[in-house]
């Protein structure tokens, strides 16, 4: 186990899968655009990696929505993006925390986190 994974208040695994990243945007018709092709690349209770094909800004607010793991529940919620790293293929490595989510919550995604790492 590596240091960082020490530290992790959650278990992150790795795991593919569509996410749906509708972020703010005033210039467009309804205020919003939704972020083409969004796959993760890991995940846990505190937030993902995804690969995208459009940028967005660091600090932008952006609400979510996927499938969580071993499970037919989708998650919806807001992030915000702390990170981003140009790929070599023109696309994005975006790093979201997940903000507001309650306790409970946390610990529901985490629960089926930990049955796709096992």
């Amino acid at each position: 186990m590596s240091r960082d994974e020490c530290k992790r208040d959650f278990v992150r695994i790795n795991n593919q899968f569509n996410v749906r990243i509708v972020a703010k945007d005033e210039s467009a018709r309804y205020g919003t655009r939704e972020i083409n092709t969004s796959r993760s690349i890991n995940v846990s209770a505190s937030g993902l990696l995804v690969n995208a094909a459009e940028r967005i800004d660091k600090d932008s607010i952006v609400n979510i929505t996927f499938m969580k793991p071993n499970t037919f529940d989708f998650f919806k919620g807001p992030g915000k993006v702390v990170r981003i790293d140009d790929n070599t293929d023109g696309t994005y490595k975006i790093a979201i925390n997940f903000i507001n989510l309650s306790h409970d919550d946390k610990q529901m995604l985490d629960y089926y986190i930990q049955l796709g790492a096992r």
